[in-house]
């Protein structure tokens, strides 16, 4: 039996809503929950009493690029951001230098990951138009999940062809693992991209016009087709649109293996937005108009949106300033780890009278249970990794750059009020965040855990 830690007096979040208990947690795990454990001998007494005591956030979809040279972020800043933020297991997608599309740059991402992460992180591999054989080589090296991009996204990551999809659909049917897709037609967006150029646009508006909803629309029917006809489980990657998400909808009551996140940018910002963030707020899918806003907002309250994540890309300020006279310089990508979950909190408690548990599931365990991480990971339940984030409700906070614990101090949501705030974050037991009023960073680079395929269902 390891060191005994309680957290007594809150209201603990799970699934099913928020009730009054203490929790116990000995060593790594959570040991109990129980209404009083005040006569239970411990090490340290935590007081959680008016706080909200929830499951560690997993953040499915971020973007450390590490290791590269210099990383965008790298695991270790971006692991500050992350415990700032509620979270304390994410799954590293594998834009790198170089790519992370076979075994061996799995290897040596890990290992990058081991030796600077704070947070528990698994991995995605990169199906980038290659053969079966390295992709089965990614599967041997304990990925939890594939990736591709409907759009080119970079030289290292060009669109897949239909082929690729086929192909890896068929595999990942055969193993059991998600299939995430960056849904967007790839014709459809260099045909815009090429006439908007040819007008002469430059604005940020340029930008949203070059990406309509019917270019996200076209590749989700596309990837659930695939989906239908193979067996394989489609993940869809940050959907923008509600016409995306009705597909989504209407393919799950056929039985169709889906999934689908969203992320705070398309619940917390809209196109006005753009209009006045410029290149700080050109990300892909673009910001959209606010009745689309809306319309995502009823597809997260009927259940059909199953993640929100962050699709963390903590760009420098300079290279994202590029893009001021030219919006087609800036890259694509927003920050938003440290300030996700508290945003979507504030909103879904006081702004859109939400309850607790579709908070829990949207943070930690419908993300856990799709990546093979449940029941270690995303559950309160004894037996459980001791990963827990305690909020203060009720503290309002302003939302600065230059407060942000990632790498780069920029964030869209500059000068936001919001009433939720992380007050601590506990990764297996280990206190690695607080804020009682001040932050203090007590997490050190290299204690993150490699969380290969099917932790979840790992005993030690």
């Amino acid at each position: 039996m390891g060191r005994r830690v309680v957290i007594e007096g809150g209201l603990l979040g799970t699934e099913e809503g928020a009730f009054r208990a203490d929790l116990v947690i000995e060593g790594e795990r959570i040991a109990a929950i129980t209404l009083d454990a005040s006569d239970i001998d411990a090490d340290e007494r935590i007081d959680a009493r008016g706080k909200l005591v929830v499951p560690g956030g997993v953040d499915v979809h971020t973007h450390f690029k590490d290791p590269g040279d210099p990383p965008t972020e790298g695991f270790y800043h971006g692991s500050l951001g992350a415990i700032a933020g509620g979270i304390t297991t994410v799954v590293e997608m594998p834009q790198a230098a170089p790519t992370s599309s076979e075994g061996a740059h799995i290897r040596q991402k890990r290992a990058v990951g081991e030796q600077h992460s704070i947070v528990d992180f698994a991995l995605w591999g990169g199906a980038v138009n290659q053969d079966l054989e390295k992709i089965d080589e990614m599967i041997d090296e304990g990925i939890v999940a594939l990736k591709s991009f409907m759009a080119g996204s970079s030289p290292g990551f060009p669109a897949a062809t239909d082929d690729t999809l086929l192909a890896v659909f068929r595999r990942v049917a055969e193993v059991g693992i998600p299939y995430g897709l960056h849904a967007e037609n790839d014709d459809l967006l260099e045909v815009g991209i090429a006439r908007l150029k040819a007008q002469g646009r430059k604005d940020p508006m340029a930008h949203a016009e070059s990406r309509p909803p019917i270019v996200e629309i076209e590749a989700i029917h596309r990837a659930i087709f695939f989906a239908e006809q193979t067996g394989g489980h489609a993940y869809i990657c940050h959907c923008s649109t509600a016409g995306g998400l009705e597909l989504v909808k209407a393919a799950k009551a056929r039985g169709v293996p889906v999934s689908v996140e969203t992320c705070p940018q398309y619940l917390a910002l809209d196109e006005e937005d753009l209009r006045r963030l410029g290149p700080f707020g050109r990300c892909a899918p673009p910001l959209r108009a606010r009745d689309e806003v809306e319309g995502v907002w009823r597809y997260v309250t009927d259940g059909t949106v199953d993640v929100i994540s962050s699709d963390h890309c903590g760009y420098t300020i300079e290279s994202k300033e590029a893009g001021l006279d030219d919006i087609w310089q800036a890259p694509l990508g927003l920050s938003g780890i440290q300030t996700m979950y508290p945003i979507i909190l504030d909103d879904m408690l006081h702004q859109r009278g939400l309850d607790v548990g579709t908070f829990v599931r949207l943070s930690a365990s419908n993300p856990a249970r799709i990546f093979s991480l449940y029941p270690r990971k995303g559950t309160l339940q004894p037996g459980a990794d001791a990963d827990v984030v305690i909020y203060d409700t009720e503290r309002e906070w302003t939302v600065r750059g230059e407060d942000m614990l990632h790498r780069n101090k920029w964030t869209p949501f500059e000068g936001r009020v919001v009433r939720s705030r992380v007050v601590r974050t506990i990764i297996r037991g280990r206190t690695v965040y607080q804020d009682d009023g001040a932050p203090m960073v007590t997490g050190e680079p290299g204690t993150g855990r490699f969380l290969p395929r099917g932790y979840g269902r790992m005993r030690d």
